[in-house]
C-alpha cells in the first residue's frame, strides 16, 4: 500500500505564503535587516530511463541578514517525480533552515563565516528508500577583503529513514572543500568544489562505498552593456561520481537521484531593476542506475526570481 505524504500541496503553499508575507511585513524604513525572497521552479525530463519520466520542483526561500554580522535563511520545496506507466509517482516536501555568523578577526585579512544548515525531507516513496531524510551541514568559509579569493570546508551527515526493501540503516557523510578566485578586474569568478561522499550502507547507494566528483562554476559579468541586457553569464560542469549529494549553494538534498556521473549547464541572469533579478539555467545531467543496469540523462530548465528589501 502506498504511504501518504506527510506534507500536502496545500500545506506547502500556505507555508510559502507565510514566508513571503512575513518578509514583506518586516520591511520597515531604515531597518538594519537586509531581506531577500527567492521563488524558483524547475522542469525536467528524463531520456533513456525505463522508470523515470518527468520532474517538477517549486521552492521559496527567504533570507534575512542583520547588517554584516550574520543572518538566516528559511526555505520550502515541493517536488514531484513522475514515473513511467505502472510505477507510482513520488511526491516530496522539504524544509531548509540555515544560520550564519560573520567574523573579522585582526589576524585574518578578510571575513570568516560560520554556517550551519539543516534539512528535513519527507515523501511517499513506497519503498521507503528516499523518505524521512534529515541533514545537518556545518561549513566554515573565508573571503578576503578584496573579494578575489574564497575558500571553505563543508561537512554534511544525511540520515535516511528505514527502507522496506533493505534493513540496513543509511547515513551519508559528505566533505566539500571549495576554492574561489576573482580575476579580470572582478568581472570573472571561478569556483572549484570537490564532493567526497561516503554512504554507510552501499546496498542502499548503488553499491558505492565512496564517490568523488569535481564541480567547476564560472561566472562572467560583461564590462559593457551586453546583448539582451544580461547582467552575468554562468557555466557549470560536473565530473566524476556522486550520490545523495548535498548542495550548499542551492540548499538542496539530492535524495531522489541515482549515481550521478556528470553534468553541464549554462545560464544567464538579468537585473531589470535594482531590487529584482531573474536567473535562467538550462542543463543536462548524466546518471547511472546500477540496479536496473541503465544509463540515462536528465535535461532541465531552472528559473529563479529574486526580490530584495532593506
Amino acid at each position: 500500500m502506498q504511504r501518504r505524504a506527510l506534507t500536502g500541496p496545500f500545506a506547502f503553499a500556505a507555508i510559502a505564503a507565510l514566508l513571503v508575507g512575513g518578509a514583506a511585513y518586516a520591511q520597515g524604513g531604515d531597518s538594519p535587516w537586509f531581506k531577500r525572497t527567492d521563488v524558483q521552479g524547475l522542469l525536467g525530463s528524463y531520456q533513456d530511463s525505463i522508470e523515470r519520466d518527468r520532474l517538477q520542483n517549486f521552492g521559496v526561500f527567504v533570507r534575512a541578514d542583520y547588517l554584516e554580522r550574520g543572518g538566516f535563511t528559511v526555505g520550502v520545496n515541493r517536488t514531484v517525480l513522475n514515473q513511467e506507466t505502472g510505477i507510482e509517482d513520488i511526491n516530496q516536501s522539504a524544509v531548509f533552515l540555515s544560520g550564519r555568523w560573520h567574523l573579522t578577526p585582526d589576524w585574518v585579512s578578510g571575513q570568516l563565516t560560520l554556517r550551519l544548515d539543516g534539512h528535513a525531507v519527507s515523501n511517499d516513496d513506497s519503498s521507503g528508500d528516499t523518505d524521512d531524510v534529515t541533514v545537518i551541514a556545518p561549513q566554515v568559509s573565508y573571503l578576503n577583503f578584496a573579494r578575489t579569493f574564497y575558500a571553505d570546508i563543508g561537512f554534511s551527515r544525511s540520515s535516511f529513514g528505514n527502507s522496506l526493501t533493505n534493513p540496513q540503516k543509511l547515513d551519508v557523510d559528505q566533505v566539500t572543500p571549495t576554492l574561489g578566485f576573482g580575476f579580470n578586474e572582478q568581472r570573472d569568478w571561478l569556483q572549484l568544489r570537490g564532493y567526497f561522499i561516503s554512504p554507510s550502507a552501499p546496498q542502499r547507494a548503488q553499491n558505492e562505498d565512496d564517490t568523488a566528483a569535481l564541480e567547476i562554476k564560472w561566472t562572467h559579468w560583461p564590462g559593457s552593456p551586453s546583448m539582451l541586457n544580461v547582467d552575468n553569464y554562468r557555466v557549470a560542469v560536473l565530473g566524476g561520481e556522486r550520490i545523495y549529494a548535498v548542495d550548499h549553494d542551492a540548499g538542496t538534498v539530492f535524495n531522489l537521484v541515482d549515481l550521478q556521473t556528470g553534468g553541464v549547464s549554462v545560464g544567464a541572469e538579468w537585473a531589470p531593476s535594482e531590487r529584482n533579478r531573474i536567473l535562467l539555467i538550462v542543463g543536462v545531467e548524466q546518471y547511472e542506475d546500477r540496479t536496473a543496469s541503465e544509463e540515462y540523462e536528465h535535461a532541465f530548465l531552472y528559473l529563479n526570481f529574486t526580490h530584495e528589501w532593506n
